[in-house]
């Protein structure tokens, strides 16, 4: 398959709108001659873009392949043939040089090597900055856990501090801190902070020493209800006798009395108050007044004040242990009860002053019925609170060490009697068991602290390790890529050699490094490669890879763009016999170039290979070799690029000088031009053949327009209009936008004019065999 001609470039870059008309089909060999700017890049690129099928970037694309229309949108569907290109995004993608500060440089050649040499790079840069990721994680980490385990020092101390005594925590240290905080972390619902009560009892459980045993009190029974029984009967009961009136009304007198008859029962005579002589008469009526039923009841009543007095002893004598006797931590709880006993106490002691001064009443009134609850009355303050409920409580029958909360003290006493001497029986164990709930507490207490810590630390470790496994395909995919590298990675000596042939020189020489090349130069690195050099070892390269397996030489198509680049008269040749011996069996041979050099050898292998030798070319006959040349044209004040039949000035002479003479010739003999598509490439061309002409005319002062123009004979201000013009309108080799003022293009015919009578004036046997030939 080859390609037959470009139907239509449509939008395509800088080919705007170009249709194949009036031009000869591509044969086998094709040589393209256009400056730079021109639209060379376009063109390889759209071969490129034949070789990678894909759809073009931009506009629309018709192609001619064996007689048959193939569209850009029809590259990646359809048949076609197997294309290689050579042009300057090739050099890019097959010389790659290692980023960086490596010294000497390490090259890497070949498209395949240096694609997968840039993914190595980014590879590493992603490799490097995980890396440094992961130190700075890793450092972080330290850190963390260093600061983890100074806290766990710390709270370990602080506890083997705190529980000072026992043998298993004087080597209480960090792991056994941390084996606490992970059971308590490991616990459904961790414990809550231990009250400070409750943390002050365990503590001072800590400090103290076993005290002695205490006897348990025994409490005395106080009967109060059965008292008040018999109090209340004896208050109800009246004496029955031959009673004087007067007594009866004065039962103070009658007390008196009655205490003096019986000081005077022993037959006396006379009183011992008044030491009068005592009448039988009155003896024998206060004795009937005082009968034995009456000397009975006040026989109970002193049995009663007596029994009175002896309760009220009994309820005193309590037998509490003292309060220094017992643990500091059941202190509160004696306070509170002996607090609660002592209310109970005074309650009792109100209550039997109510019952002797019932008493006292009824031995002054024994004809009387007297009603108890009037004598216990008047009790009740604000001080006093609960008499009644009380006096209510013994009214029912309740015994006194049961009424209200005595019984509820007592027993709470008793109780704390028996904790004390438990506590002393078991003082290890208790010491034991506060020692383990305070250091639970000292846990707890830092529970969220710790988490905190032991969960930054775990994030870390989890992200370090996750940086870690990033890391691991990345090296695996680095170490992929180098053994494909190295498996296509030719021999340094045939490079060298190869490089030697294309150069005409062998100072450049090729050492293996890694999975590339170190270039030397002489026997120093080459630190710095120009672009002809870079482009000559890509070209060398590119060439090498059209005997590849995977390309069939004699059924492909080969493109190369500009090959060649800064090289001398020499290189150029021997690069031009290398191109020249390693693409002549192509099907299909495509060069574009702009240097004229190289056009000149290339067109003459062609002139060769198409039997065309010596004779002008004729486009209708030719049928192997065809040449073209790209022009630009303006349309819409827009560039417009498009192929042409190469002039024949530029094929039959080894010079483009007669070229350019030519269109300067022919510029100075148009008219003014109406459009800008008509003079915008007359200034590059006149600057062309000016250059041209000095530099065998003026060879001393090349480079220097200014000097080689002075140099030359002429009019003055003729000379000074055509540097003006150039300098203005033209860009050196460059075939730039038209943004040129029409009206000062318009004196391009004059300018150009005078540029012949400049070059007549000076050169006139040389002008008029110009003018023969243009």
């Amino acid at each position: 398959m080859a390609i037959t001609r470009i139907q239509k470039l449509q939008g395509y870059r800088i080919f705007r709108d170009f249709k194949w008309d009036g031009l000869p089909d591509f044969g086998r060999y094709n040589l393209i001659y256009g400056w730079n700017g021109a639209g060379k890049t376009s063109l390889s690129s759209l071969f490129r873009y034949m070789q990678r099928k894909v759809l073009p970037d931009t506009g629309a694309v018709e192609m001619v392949i064996d007689g048959n229309v193939v569209t850009g949108t029809d590259f990646a569907s359809v048949a076609i043939p197997a294309v290689r290109v050579f042009n300057r995004d090739f050099v890019d993608r097959s010389v790659f040089e290692t980023p960086g500060h490596e010294l000497p440089p390490v090259f890497y050649l070949g498209e395949d090597s240096t694609e997968k040499q840039q993914q190595i790079v980014a590879l590493r840069a992603q490799q490097d900055e995980l890396t440094n990721k992961l130190a700075a994680v890793a450092k972080e980490k330290v850190v963390a856990t260093m600061e983890l385990n100074t806290f766990c020092t710390n709270q370990a101390r602080s506890i083997r501090n705190l529980l000072l005594g026992d043998p298993r925590y004087i080597n209480y240290e960090a792991p056994k801190f941390k084996d606490l905080m992970n059971r308590i972390a490991s616990t459904r619902m961790p414990p809550a902070e231990l009250d400070g009560a409750i943390r002050a009892r365990l503590e001072h459980a800590l400090a103290g020493r076993p005290l002695p045993k205490i006897a348990v009190s025994s409490f005395a029974d106080v009967d109060l209800a059965s008292l008040t029984g018999t109090i209340a009967d004896e208050l109800r009961t009246t004496v029955v006798a031959s009673t004087i009136q007067e007594l009866v009304d004065a039962p103070e007198v009658a007390n008196w009395i009655e205490r003096g008859l019986r000081l005077h029962s022993a037959g006396e005579t006379h009183c011992h108050f008044c030491k009068q002589e005592l009448e039988p008469a009155r003896l024998a009526a206060l004795e009937a007044h005082f009968n034995d039923r009456f000397k009975a009841q006040q026989d109970r009543l002193r049995k009663l004040s007596s029994d009175i007095e002896s309760l009220r002893k009994t309820s005193r004598e309590r037998g509490l242990p003292e309060r220094a006797a017992l643990y500091p931590h059941l202190h509160a709880d004696y306070d509170a009860a002996v607090e609660k006993l002592n209310q109970h106490s005074m309650l009792v002691d109100m209550y039997l002053d109510g019952l002797s001064r019932a008493v006292d009443a009824k031995k002054g009134e024994p004809f009387a019925e007297l009603d108890l609850s009037q004598f216990l009355s008047g009790f009740e303050t604000a001080a006093v609170t609960g008499f009644w409920k009380f006096v209510e409580l013994i009214l029912n029958g309740i015994k006194a060490v049961g009424a209200n909360s005595g019984v509820v003290a007592m027993q709470a006493i008793a109780g704390l009697v028996n904790t004390h001497n438990e506590y002393t029986d078991n003082f290890e164990k208790s010491a034991a068991a506060a020692r383990a709930q305070l250091e639970l507490d000292e846990g707890v207490k830092v529970l969220s602290e710790w988490s905190a810590r032991q969960q930054q630390v775990k994030d870390l470790a989890a992200a370090h390790e996750a940086m870690q496994e990033g890391l691991r395909p990345i090296g695996e995919q680095i170490a992929v890529l180098q053994r494909a590298i190295r498996q296509h990675l030719r021999p340094a000596e045939e490079l060298t050699r190869e490089m030697a042939a294309y150069l005409g020189r062998d100072e450049l020489r090729f050492e293996p490094k890694d999975n590339g090349y170190t270039i030397m130069r002489g026997k120093q690195p080459a630190m710095h490669l120009s672009d002809g050099e870079r482009t000559a070892i890509a070209f060398m390269y590119f060439l090498k890879t059209l005997g590849d397996t995977g390309f069939n030489l004699k059924d492909g198509i080969v493109v190369i763009d500009d090959p060649v680049s800064s090289l001398d008269a020499n290189s150029l040749y021997c690069a031009f016999g290398y191109m020249k011996e390693r693409t002549k069996d192509a099907k299909q041979l495509f060069v574009l170039t702009h240097n004229f050099g190289f056009f000149r050898q290339v067109k003459n292998w062609f002139n060769f290979a198409g039997n065309i030798r010596n004779n002008p070319y004729d486009p209708a006959r030719s049928k192997v070799s065809h040449f073209y040349m790209l022009a630009m044209k303006v349309d819409g004040g827009q560039r417009n690029a498009y192929l042409r039949i190469l002039d024949p000035l530029l094929h039959e002479y080894e010079s483009e000088y007669h070229y350019l003479f030519k269109c300067v010739k022919e510029g100075a003999a148009m008219d003014a031009p109406k459009s800008l598509a008509e003079a915008y490439g007359l200034p590059n061309i006149a600057r062309r053949l000016l250059e041209s002409f000095l530099s065998f005319r003026v060879p001393g002062k090349a480079g220097n327009l200014a000097q080689q123009m002075d140099a030359l004979s002429g009019d003055a201000a003729a000379k000074a209009r055509i540097v003006r013009f150039l300098h203005t309108h033209s860009h050196m080799e460059q075939v730039s936008e038209p943004e040129h003022d029409l009206s000062v293009l318009s004196e391009a015919p004059a300018v150009l004019a005078d540029l012949l009578a400049l070059i007549e004036a000076n050169d006139k046997g040389h002008y008029d065999a110009m003018m023969k030939l243009a």
